[in-house]
């Protein structure tokens, strides 16, 4: 089976080689080999129609990653592949719930395939995938985004190509928040350990890491259940989700699951971490609200945070932290309670503290844990991992109840 990937990317741009890895690895570890990867450039449309005729006659299979591409992509390959482009109504439908939901703008070409096309579902974006088969090729196109791109693989892209070619797998998705050099040496003990039954890719985002399990081929369920045993046992505090979810989406059905209401302050990550359940539909039984308290004025008045102690340990202090969750549960209102404060940068306060020194509180009425964290990088990653440790740290509470 020879499978070739075509990327686009901007001439000038260089080529990102995490996007490729994250994006290669969805197939391969799903038992794809990949023989063949093109890059080309976003508005070379006589490049793109080379590269398909060749490999239309010289590949089994051969994936597009085509939605950022600058000229009319389909209109080529309805045009090599001898047939016509239409609007999708199965396509449609996908496409037009998810603009409903992010409240977007429905276009035409989201929907757009061949007419003997299948639809490959994008649930996480408004551009639709699709596949087409011609004799014994096979033409797989999809959109640009690795977030996108990774769900589609595992839940249509790879179950068809272990149809094509009768590969029997086992999958798993599982979702993991902390040390990820960690997570990645024992994979590797327990893969090698078990004879290499399976394959494993990670993506990790400001600390959330998304893992995929791939049994190799002829291994028994057994063997790839056992080595997935051995993993979730090694890290149980650690895996918050055996299957594909967020932070926030997790958070949301533990809450729901318990039938718990929960309040968040927040005063540098700026509304992310109550944001990231209020997303969830029914949000709004589980959440009772969220404080965006900046100031120090805002800690006193609206958590009862004290004077003395924000002048004597300063806002970013695991003493603030802690009246800031107390405050909320205080109120009577809410099961658990989250607070953050922090220094996300790019510069420091008048107290010379850290840039990223920040302080979490997770809070119920059996009492309030703080916990002290010092994080790297942009001000924007700083957040972004205080926000899902924020999360982390309430889910992990939830579990143990």
């Amino acid at each position: 089976m020879k499978t070739a990937l075509i990327f686009f990317k901007r001439t000038e741009e260089p080529v990102d080689s995490e996007y490729l890895s994250s994006v290669c690895g969805a197939f391969t570890s799903g038992g794809i080999d990949i023989e063949r990867v093109e890059m080309l450039s976003l508005s070379d449309d006589l490049a793109f129609k080379r590269s398909l005729e060749e490999l239309r006659d010289t590949a089994d299979n051969l994936i597009v990653f085509g939605e950022n591409a600058e000229f009319d992509i389909k209109g080529i390959i309805a045009e090599v592949m001898e047939t016509e482009i239409i609007e999708n109504e199965n396509a449609a439908k996908f496409a037009e719930a998810v603009v409903k939901s992010t409240q977007g703008i429905y276009r035409a070409d989201y929907a757009l395939m061949p007419v003997e096309a299948t639809v490959v579902p994008n649930l996480k974006g408004a551009y639709q995938g699709f596949m087409l088969e011609d004799n014994e090729f096979s033409l797989v196109f999809l959109p640009s985004e690795a977030e996108q791109i990774i769900p589609m693989c595992d839940g249509y892209v790879i179950p068809y190509f272990e149809t094509k070619y009768g590969i029997k797998t086992y999958r798993l998705t599982l979702k993991y928040f902390g040390d990820e050099s960690a997570l990645s040496q024992s994979l590797e003990e327990v893969r090698k350990f078990s004879g290499e039954k399976f394959f494993y890719s990670l993506k990790t985002v400001c600390g959330d890491t998304t893992v995929h399990l791939t049994s190799a081929e002829k291994c028994e369920k057994k063997d790839f259940d056992n080595a997935v045993r051995q993993i979730v046992s090694r890290f149980r505090d650690n895996i918050y989700a055996e299957f594909d979810t967020t932070l926030g989406e997790r958070l949301f059905d533990i809450l729901k699951l318990r039938n718990l209401k929960m309040s968040a302050a927040e005063s540098f990550t700026g509304g992310r971490v109550i944001s990231s359940v209020i997303a969830n539909p029914g949000a709004s039984s589980y959440v009772d609200e969220g404080i965006v308290c900046y100031s120090n004025d805002s800690k006193k008045s609206r958590l009862g945070v004290k004077e003395e102690d924000l002048k004597r340990v300063g806002a970013v202090s695991s003493q603030v932290a802690y009246e800031m969750a107390a405050g909320l549960i205080l109120s009577g209102r809410c099961d658990i309670a989250v607070s953050t404060t922090g220094i996300a940068g790019p510069a420091s306060d008048d107290t010379h503290k850290p840039v990223g020194l920040n302080y979490i509180g997770i809070g119920m009425k059996d009492g309030v844990h703080v916990y002290k964290y010092l994080l790297t990088g942009s001000r924007e990653e700083i957040t972004e991992t205080a926000k899902n440790t924020a999360l982390f740290l309430a889910i992990s509470k939830l579990k143990k109840l």
